[in-house]
């Protein structure tokens, strides 16, 4: 099973256990963890809780591969979408926030209106949210408008106004890029729709890294009883 990371919160926690304890009195040995998607080859920091329970032995679950340390890099918003398939513009305006919230990263606070984020093309994305489609939708910005501008604010710079130059918001592609979908997959529906079958998945990295585990742990213990 798989949800959000909340779920194994102190908020949540009597239910995620409830829900153990219920698989547990079904004869399988439950366990659970949150895994970020960066850690799997996925561009984008997305963490996902995952519950798997085996009838033998407690499940191990996969061992990162990308980041600091580790045999491979993380694979950036650059690597992901510098290549995409063309696809129709986002519409939605990138405008300046009158009353702008700061953070010390540029890619946090609150610079521009709506809840997208400027990404940086650097590291992977931030999470891709099944609200995007609108204002909700991450930015592109290749110039550091938003760098820069933050910068300024930041120096006690006065806040601009109107529509920020040069930066867009990520297009469906870009944004199944990033989620790791193929550029073959099809979403139907109205545009907002689809972005949110984007937003709303596993990443097919994360989710073929775990299943993949399940397999191999699943064959040996069939071999074991065999």
């Amino acid at each position: 099973m798989e949800n959000v990371k909340g779920l194994a919160s102190a908020k949540f926690k009597d239910y995620l256990e409830k829900a153990i304890e219920d698989l547990k009195a079904l004869g399988y040995n439950v366990n659970y963890t949150v895994l970020n998607s960066a850690d799997y080859g996925v561009p984008q920091f997305r963490e996902r809780l995952f519950v798997v329970g085996l009838r033998d032995g407690e499940f191990k679950y996969p061992k990162p591969t990308h980041g600091p340390g580790r045999k491979n890099p993380w694979v950036t918003v650059a690597d992901a979408i510098n290549d995409a398939p063309f696809d129709t513009p986002n519409t939605a305006k990138v405008v300046y926030c009158k009353n702008p919230i700061l953070r010390k990263s540029p890619n946090a606070g609150m610079l521009v209106n709506g809840k997208g984020r400027p990404l940086n093309m650097d590291l992977p994305s931030l999470t891709i949210p099944a609200s995007a489609g609108g204002n909700r939708t991450h930015i592109i910005d290749k110039d550091n408008v938003l760098l820069k501008y933050h910068g300024s604010l930041m120096k006690g710079g006065k806040a601009n106004s109107g529509i920020v130059p040069g930066c867009r918001r990520l297009t469906l592609r870009e944004c199944a890029r990033i989620q790791g979908f193929p550029d073959s997959f099809d979403f139907v529906g109205p545009k907002s729709k689809q972005y949110s079958q984007v937003g709303n998945a596993v990443p097919p990295l994360l989710a073929e890294a775990v299943c993949r585990s399940v397999r191999k742990q699943v064959k040996e213990q069939l071999l074991q009883v065999a």
